[in-house]
């Protein structure tokens, strides 16, 4: 016979199937508790959604996928007033932060160009020519159809020596 103190206790026949015999009932302690964790379950629900797969900061949008069409070239504006130079070539997505120019920045053989500036770099964003500063590589990423960049790389590029 269980102890009248007890207010749970396991009968010898569901000491097999685990089962725990609940003599009182749980009380306000514990419906608070399952209220708690219910609450803290919908806030984060909430938040992912509302997030929707978009990395938090650091990161910063620069543009839509759209603008950089898969296997092309294209330079976006960036953040503090460079421009982001986006590489989907090759099947890959990489990313350069340089200064703005008259032109755009365009596929040049495996590199790239500002041709109305007689600039030029390599596939790895080093400038080919003195004088041209350099593009400096930075981490990017494509979420729910926009192109981000983490802008702590992406100090102003110093000019080639």
């Amino acid at each position: 016979m269980p102890d009248p103190q007890r207010t749970a206790y396991l009968p010898p026949r569901a000491a097999r199937a685990r089962k725990l015999i609940l003599r009182t009932q749980l009380g306000l302690p514990w419906l608070l508790a399952a209220s708690l964790f219910a609450l803290v379950i919908l806030v984060a629900g909430t938040l992912f959604l509302v997030r929707g797969g978009r990395p938090g900061a650091p990161w910063v949008r620069v543009a839509a996928v759209a603008a950089v069409p898969d296997g092309m070239v294209a330079e976006v504006p960036g953040p503090d007033g460079l421009v982001v130079v986006v590489d989907r070539r090759r099947g890959q997505l990489l990313a350069f932060v340089g200064v703005p120019g008259p032109c755009p920045v365009a596929a040049a053989a495996a590199g790239f160009a500002r041709p109305c500036q007689g600039e030029a770099w390599g596939a790895d964003g080093s400038a080919r020519r003195p004088g041209t500063p350099a593009l400096r590589r930075v981490p990017a990423q494509l979420a729910r159809g926009d192109l981000y960049v983490d802008p702590r790389a992406a100090r102003r590029p110093e000019p080639a020596g």
